[in-house]
């Protein structure tokens, strides 16, 4: 179960949904890169792992009335709170794709805010 919810108290709306099996909510991204080297071998570099790298991609059906508040606190806010079983993260959606129902949404994480 997802909730995404706004922050600014004038416009308290929010949206609860379940996520489909497609959606991927665990990925992490390490800070790490490879550079090759004059001798034929590879520096590399990894500086740790942070929830402020990580997309949420989450995939759901919604109702219509689901899609109507999606699309209003998508247009209408900037910062949002996201809560779901990895815990409560703090970003902004980046993409938000709603065809016949179907949800494709990536929300880019700033923070995590809990567990």
């Amino acid at each position: 179960m997802i909730s995404i919810s706004t922050l600014t108290p004038k416009t308290v709306l929010s949206v609860v949904f379940d996520e489909s099996f497609k959606s991927e909510l665990r990925k992490l991204t390490a800070r790490a890169s490879r550079t090759g080297t004059l001798d034929g071998e590879c520096a590399v570099t990894h500086s740790g792992v942070t929830d402020a790298d990580r997309i949420l991609d989450i995939r759901a059906t919604l109702t219509e009335d689901q899609a109507d508040d999606l699309q209003v606190i998508h247009e209408n806010n900037l910062f949002l709170m996201l809560s779901c079983k990895q815990g409560l993260f703090y970003g902004v959606i980046d993409v938000c794709n709603i065809s016949n129902g179907d949800l494709r949404m990536k929300f880019l994480v700033k923070e995590k805010m809990s567990a």
